[in-house]
């Protein structure tokens, strides 16, 4: 399989974890075969990544169950699909916290987001902030039937809560492209990739169902 198609899997998979999970481009039975402490890391995930797509492309599409752990989602963030990150948004970690709850640290950059705002009018807290403040960002993946959606519980940048409307155009804003003008909306339902049929967080691994 070539890189894009992967890489493409990987950030409509993993993605799902981003930015409230987000940002957003959507991310028999038996669980992925234990291999040796010699197998390059690297390796290993990327097998399992296409072991995925492998069997979403069958139909019917065999049920699977894949896992992957909180270090694997990480590494995935900060390096297959770390292109693919907004302009603004820099050095993403996740923690699986299980329940379906999920919480990201990111660097965001303040002024690129007061910059690029639609409307100049009160940025509220982030009045206060200048250039690039780590944000904390807490939210659940619900999931089931093939369908995802994020329900953003709480923002903080530089440990300051931010009003629910004020952190959802923070990340739009930082989402927002040519194709795609006013943004992301995190909270939108979207469709789970290679017949997923649902994403289950557990405590430091993510649970992948077909």
């Amino acid at each position: 399989m070539n890189r894009r198609p992967r890489l493409r899997i990987y950030g409509k998979i993993f993605g799902a974890a981003l930015l409230g999970g987000a940002l957003a481009w959507n991310l028999g039975c038996s669980g992925v075969e234990t291999k040796p402490a010699s197998v390059d890391p690297r390796e290993r995930l990327k097998e399992k990544v296409e072991k995925v797509i492998a069997n979403g492309e069958l139909d019917p599409a065999p049920a699977q169950t894949t896992r992957f752990s909180e270090a694997e989602l990480n590494s995935i963030l900060n390096s297959e699909i770390a292109a693919w990150i907004p302009q603004g948004i820099r050095e993403p970690q996740v923690r699986l916290l299980g329940n379906d709850r999920f919480s990201l640290r990111v660097i965001v950059d303040i002024d690129e987001f007061k910059r690029r705002r639609k409307r100049q009018r009160s940025s509220g807290p982030l009045n206060f902030f200048t250039g690039k403040m780590p944000a904390l960002v807490r939210g659940d993946l619900i999931s089931g039937d093939g369908k995802g959606q994020f329900k953003l519980q709480s923002t903080e940048v530089n440990g300051i809560p931010l009003p629910p409307a004020l952190a959802l155009e923070l990340l739009s804003t930082h989402t927002k492209t040519r194709r795609r003008p006013e943004g992301v909306d995190i909270q939108k339902p979207f469709d789970l990739p290679a017949k997923i049929r649902q994403l289950q967080i557990h405590p430091a691994e993510l649970v992948v169902i077909q």
